[in-house]
């Protein structure tokens, strides 16, 4: 192997080295602190009258509690969702009832009213720090979450999820300094992130593209080309992220197997709170951020939740500015008491000027490698990107009988893009005089509406004297592009590239025609978790989807032909099989077989649709929940098959055409520790190692950027509060490394007067960057947070071989937020 690979070795034994250092201080806790650590188990129980609840969890848990029924009569408890010890869990359904579990011995409890000082739950029994972990992570100081239902629909705890699962919470986001989607992305463990162009990214994992998004696990439409904003969505409606890796057709229908991101959005509180965010950075980066949540009604049965940023910034890339607008509002309302409503609006707008088309090109006219500034920005200074989203979504959530759940949700989205794009990228410069270089300049406008209908209903069944659980459900998606066609036109520079500063005259681009694209999918799913054994679980599921679309184009000119195409395919089954069997009450064993299934609208030569692309992924590994699940570490080894799998060869945007490959194929495997290892001390560390190559054991290149993907990633980042005196301070620091990428970029050859040169490989080198974050707490309600990004200046390349060029990753930076929680 070339001499690279072995330097790769270094930090690999750097990243297992922490995740055994990191293990190392468990055996530190005493025999029963790793008692009540063994007896924790994931709940799911629905909200309800305090009796009903505490006898399904005196059931599920196995314990025995006495004296309950006449102090709890009358009382209501929300539930729980999550992974407890009984005694933790009793905690969390006993909160503001005024009363208390006192153990007894031999799994037994008594209920007692609490002392009036307290009117609190006292077990003697302690987590290591913050809240109890659930299905939320805001508040809970976590790196995990208790529970989650993005792989199956199932609420499960991570370590009961039979795939390979990231989860990026709100406190990681705020410690990493993490505002957008790019951001949390490129510092997420198994994540590679690459650019398009200053606007535009692509995530990867596993060594394939990431297509799936979703929002409260409702699918989103995505479009790698015109992008509607995806990539540089906000994070600051969102609680935290769910990254589940490998295939996830089960849920999603269509999409890569590569992972599909869920990002989770905050919900109202019981209790009043509020804060206010103001934000300075580098390059005259200025955002202020507001959040207030509570009760509307005196009874609590009404909650609200406002979230609105206002952000201004410019880049390290020359005459380039930047602002968004994001307002999101969200309405919960207890119908009945066992009837929830929900509502809610999210409206995020972006609008860029100096916005670049690709990057800067790789080579001079005569063979030889550019060496351009990384500030040096390719486009005119009012080329730009400007997107409009907005979501509005509702959902009823109504509990039936013997804790069974029916769920009706409808989400409308609505994406506007409108760009008017220059860039002076075409072509090759001469070396000396920077002459020979032509504008990509081109006009596009985009009106995308989705809307998604999901029911779904869940709840255990008895069996065998067991009980199980079992979700079905039925999802639609209609999507409808309304998209103006402009074109792109490629005048000349008319100067040295030298001289570029990014003026130039504003094209008249008319409009040409009219592009519809109309894409429709249904799917009914059914899923259930089988225990034979209280060790043993069997995830099985099904999805039958049906798909279809069409793209018709119809240009003003009669002598350029239109194009239309449809597809369709019906009755597609998409299988999910998992089991998990628990080792003991910390370690589990688990495998899984995932499928997912992608009509594609790439074609080929002759202008006929690919088939689509179909991918397979079989998985085994070993996980492990510390800390009543506050801690979570996992190995998985992966395979992922492929076929019709995508790849450019040449053309323009839309004009492109591709060829299918058939039998790409994944493997690799990955380590991944999450949560806290001591009392204040978070970290979030994981390796990945993929291999992937077609048939003829060539690598696999994406179909725009037309680059790998790294073989190697490494994401370390730790966050410690110090103790005693210095409890008010908070430390943090980061390392992301990843191995050699290549692209295939056109190399100039002037001795070559037949094709005038050849495609060359590009190879940026393996790099790492550092991270550094301080926070100090002034107070219960001021905190100040100093972030430092990529702190020795890394100059490296974060995207090749878009339309032949480059485009660097962003150079030294720093972040001071201030927060003020009322």
């Amino acid at each position: 192997m070339p001499q690279p690979a072995r330097f790769a070795l270094r930090p690999v034994a750097l990243a297992m080295t922490a995740t055994l250092l990191c293990l190392g201080p468990l055996n530190a806790y005493s025999a029963p602190e790793r008692s009540r650590q063994e007896a924790s188990r994931s709940y799911s129980i629905s909200a309800g009258s305090l009796v009903s609840v505490l006898n399904s969890f005196a059931e599920q848990s196995g314990i025995f509690i006495a004296g309950h029924n006449n102090l709890a009569a009358g009382k209501t408890s929300p539930g729980l969702n999550g992974n407890y010890t009984p005694a933790n869990g009793l905690q969390r359904l006993l909160q503001g009832s005024g009363l208390q579990a006192l153990p007894q011995g031999n799994k037994g409890y008594v209920l007692e009213l609490a002392p009036a000082n307290t009117g609190a739950l006292e077990l003697g029994a302690t987590t290591i720090s913050g809240q109890g972990l659930g299905a939320t992570t805001e508040d809970t100081h976590a790196y995990t979450t208790g529970s989650m239902s993005s792989a199956t629909g199932l609420p499960l705890s991570v370590r009961e999820t039979p795939q390979s699962v990231t989860v990026i919470t709100r406190q990681q986001m705020d410690d990493q300094g993490s505002n957008n989607i790019a951001d949390t992305l490129r510092r997420a463990p198994g994540v590679s992130v690459q650019n398009y162009d200053s606007e535009r990214w692509e995530f990867s994992s596993r060594g394939l593209p990431i297509t799936n998004f979703q929002y409260d696990g409702v699918n989103s439409t995505y479009d790698g080309v015109y992008d509607y904003g995806t990539t540089s969505t906000d994070m600051a409606a969102y609680d935290h992220l769910e990254i589940i890796k490998g295939s996830s057709g089960l849920l999603t229908g269509s999409g890569d197997p590569s992972a599909t991101v869920n990002l989770i959005r905050k919900k109202p509180t019981k209790d009043f709170q509020a804060s206010v965010t103001g934000t300075v950075g580098s390059w005259d980066n200025y955002r202020t951020e507001g959040d207030i949540s509570g009760p509307l009604t005196e009874s609590g049965n009404l909650r609200g939740r406002f979230v609105g940023v206002y952000q201004d910034r410019q880049s390290y890339l020359d005459h380039y500015q930047n602002t968004k607008d994001i307002a999101y509002g969200i309405l919960e309302a207890d119908l009945t008491p066992d009837t929830l409503l929900t509502f809610g609006i999210d409206q995020q707008d972006t609008r860029s000027r100096g916005a670049s088309w690709t990057g800067f090109p790789m080579y001079f006219s005569n063979g030889a490698r550019t060496n351009f500034s990384r500030s040096f920005n390719p486009a005119a200074d009012w080329s730009r990107r400007d997107f409009q989203n907005q979501t509005i979504f509702a959902s009823v959530q109504q509990q039936l009988a013997n804790d069974w759940s029916l769920k009706v949700s409808l989400d409308r989205k609505r994406s506007q893009h409108d760009t008017l794009l220059a860039s002076a990228s075409g072509g090759n410069p001469d070396q000396a005089t920077g002459d020979g270089m032509y504008m990509f300049m081109g006009k596009y406008k985009g009106d995308q509406a989705q809307s998604t209908l999901d029911i779904n209903l869940n709840g255990p069944f008895s069996l065998f004297g067991r009980e199980h659980e079992l979700i079905m459900g039925f999802m639609a998606t209609r999507s409808k592009q309304d998209i103006p066609v402009y074109g792109s036109i490629y005048p000349a520079v008319g100067g040295s590239i030298y001289d570029w500063r990014g003026e130039y005259a504003k094209p008249d681009i008319p409009r040409s025609g009219q592009n519809d694209i109309v894409q429709r999918q249904t799917g009914a799913y059914l899923a259930t978790r089988l225990k034979p054994t209280d060790d043993l679980s069997v995830i099985l599921g099904a999805r039958v989807s049906n798909f279809s679309g069409t793209d018709s184009t119809d240009f003003y000119d009669p002598t350029k032909a239109d194009n239309h195409t449809t597809y369709r395919q019906s009755g597609v089954v998409t299988p999910y099989a998992g089991i998990v069997y628990d080792l003991n009450g910390t370690w589990s064993v688990y495998t899984s077989y995932t499928k997912i299934y992608a009509p594609q609208s790439s074609k080929d030569a002759n202008g006929k649709l690919l088939d689509p692309v179909e991918g397979d992924t079989y998985e085994a590994g070993l996980k492990a929940a510390f800390f009543d699940g506050r801690l979570n570490a996992s190995f998985a080894a992966f395979r992922i098959e492929q076929d019709n799998v995508a790849q450019y060869v040449s053309g323009f945007e839309t004009d492109s055409i591709y060829r299918p490959i058939a039998g790409a194929t994944t493997q690799g495997f990955e380590v991944e520790l999450a949560g806290e290892v001591l009392d204040g001390w978070n970290v979030s560390a994981g390796y990945t190692y993929q291999h992937t190559r077609d048939a003829n054991d060539d690598y696999v290149y994406s179909s725009v950027l037309q680059t790998t993907t790294p073989q190697q990633v490494v994401r370390l980042f730790n966050a410690y509060r110090l103790p005693g005196a210095l409890e008010n301070l908070t430390l943090g620091a980061g390392v992301n490394w990843q191995s050699e990428f290549f692209g295939n970029v056109f190399q100039p050859d002037p001795a070559d007067t037949v094709n005038f040169g050849h495609n060359a490989r590009i190879t940026q080198d393996s790099y790492y960057l550092v991270d550094l974050m301080a926070r100090y707490r002034f107070s219960e309600h001021l905190s100040t947070t100093l972030n430092v990004k990529n702190l020795f200046d890394k100059k490296y390349y974060t995207g090749l071989g878009n339309f032949g060029t480059g485009f660097y990753g962003e150079p030294r930076s720093l972040q001071l937020a201030t927060k003020w929680d009322f």
